[in-house]
């Protein structure tokens, strides 16, 4: 993200020691010499943001309507979040989409929740991933009963490829003008339910059908501050929560600057790559991503982390990812959703 007009910025060669340090880190995971070089450079960086005072909160800009080549000029190439205000309001999914509706239609089918290492908000799953299947209308009423099983980045429309009907992908391909491919993913959960802090390398659109949700963004600048693991996911995890600050296990976090949005049923917003986000639901919600493969934004967006995940990312690798892909495409199909759910989070 090319920062907004008076956020804070850090210095070009302290990222850059950072940023070196957290790529070699994936392959010298045990290195105390690149610990260290990570650290001090981590330590300099935030008394850079400390120097300079609590950070700013600035609202993401809310639209009724944008032409696709402004949308591209203005929020795609400068990687900044926006919100089209109303934009699914009239389509099938926002209008019949529901709880009740999936129930009715698809309550006997079973289904798959997989939480990763740094995805979820439950205790239980201290290692890399914890999955369970359970009957689909099952779940859907533990959701309305307020408990906290979450549906994140499920290939639920690879289930049910009925329901792609019902909303429109093609303006989202235009919005982008080109993309090299498209991967959907359903979330559903329940009131105070949050996926952490994170960020992947596909931007995405993510389509709010029913339900309020709150959304948090940091941009990829203050990589060090949220100093998250070098695991080789392919998706980046911090233990970071602005909402909390914690001074000991994150120091400096008080002094970033951070967007935040409120998206309502029918909203569409705009995520870039690499931009940090968690999310908050306030009511049972019901959404889909529509993330993208646009390999000019994915690289510019952050050189670093962009070859971090093509060349050391390893649970899967992207070579891994293309061979399932485009050669072996027979793999059945639960666990080409699991594969699917596995490179595509974020």
């Amino acid at each position: 993200m090319k920062l907004l007009p008076g956020m804070r910025r850090i210095p070009v060669g302290e990222r850059a020691r950072f940023n070196v340090a957290f790529f070699l880190q994936h392959y010298f995971p045990k290195s105390a010499r690149i610990k260290g070089m990570r650290d001090r450079a981590c330590d300099r960086i935030v008394e850079n943001v400390r120097a300079k005072g609590a950070g700013k909160v600035v609202q993401v800009q809310r639209l009724k309507d944008i032409s696709a080549e402004d949308f591209r000029t203005r929020y795609l190439a400068n990687g900044i979040p926006v919100i089209l205000e109303g934009a699914a309001r009239d389509w099938p999914c926002t209008a019949q989409w529901s709880f009740e509706r999936f129930k009715r239609q698809f309550g006997k089918e079973t289904i798959k929740l997989v939480d990763r290492k740094g995805l979820t908000d439950d205790d239980f799953v201290r290692e890399s991933e914890y999955s369970e299947e359970i009957e689909f209308g099952e779940f859907l009423d533990q959701v309305l009963a307020g408990g906290r099983k979450y549906m994140r980045f499920s290939p639920l429309l690879e289930r049910f490829p009925e329901l792609r009907a019902d909303f429109d992908g093609k303006l989202f391909n235009r919005m982008m003008g080109g993309v090299f491919g498209v991967i959907h993913q359903m979330f559903i959960g329940g009131v105070g339910s949050v996926t952490p802090l994170h960020n992947a390398m596909t931007p995405f659109f993510f389509v709010n059908i029913c339900g309020i949700k709150r959304w948090m963004f940091v941009p990829n600048h203050y990589l060090a501050v949220l100093n998250p693991a070098a695991d080789g996911f392919g998706y980046n995890h911090s233990g970071a929560n602005p909402e909390q600050w914690d001074p000991q296990a994150f120091p400096g976090l008080d002094c970033i600057d951070r967007m935040e949005a409120v998206m309502q049923p029918g909203d569409v917003l705009f995520n870039p790559s690499w931009m940090w986000h968690s999310v908050r639901n306030e009511e049972p919600t019901i959404g889909l991503r529509y993330g993208l493969y646009h390999p000019r934004s994915m690289m510019s967006e952050s050189y670093t982390l962009f070859f971090v995940r093509l060349l050391a990312a390893r649970n899967p690798s992207v070579l891994t990812g293309l061979y399932y892909s485009l050669i072996k495409t027979d793999l059945p199909q639960r666990d080409k959703e699991l594969l699917i759910t596995k490179m595509f989070r974020g």
